[in-house]
């Protein structure tokens, strides 16, 4: 039985690799993954939220960024293996938002907890990030120069965070 599987399994990763597919593709297909966006260019694009923020970002790596709340823009990327969403909230006060983010978050979860450097233009940030065993949680407060607070909660099933990061860098208030 196991020398007539060999073959097949080798005929279908050489087909693969004769038509382009890659193997995230073949699991994106497997698992339901119709909604993951990749592009090799970017396709800048800025959102005007009703909440006094603006937001840059890629089309190409988020979906386009809705009003999740009066004061909340949310935006999601990737698909049903590789799934992020950011919340960008700006009316709620918070004692410590990264403390007491990162208490509701262990309460319910066993997490460990890493300090995050974060840089956005004209804004002083405090950040922290969560492994979380199969997902990762980032709480930030971004302080804008001009005396507005954005409160920012990130959710994501990929291991890489970088892209909320740059996603994050492009938070700025509505001038």
């Amino acid at each position: 039985m196991k020398r007539k599987f060999l073959p097949l399994l080798a005929a279908l990763m050489t087909a693969l690799l004769l038509t382009g597919c890659k193997f995230s593709d073949v699991m994106l297909y497997l698992y339901g993954g119709d909604e993951f966006v990749e592009a090799d260019t970017e396709n800048i694009q800025t959102y005007s939220g009703s909440n006094g923020m603006n937001l840059t970002y890629d089309a190409n790596q988020w979906n386009a960024p809705v009003m999740a709340q009066d004061d909340t823009i949310s935006v999601t990327s990737g698909n049903k293996l590789d799934y992020t969403a950011v919340l960008i909230q700006v009316t709620d006060t918070y004692t410590d938002f990264l403390a007491q983010s990162g208490e509701e978050l262990g309460a319910e979860t066993n997490t460990v907890a890493y300090d995050l450097e974060l840089e956005v233009p004209h804004a002083e940030t405090a950040a922290v990030r969560y492994d979380c065993g199969s997902y990762q949680a980032i709480f930030v407060q971004i302080d804008f120069d001009g005396g507005q607070t954005a409160y920012v909660s990130a959710a994501s099933r990929a291991a890489d965070y970088a892209p909320i990061i740059t996603l994050l860098q492009g938070i700025s208030p509505a001038e």
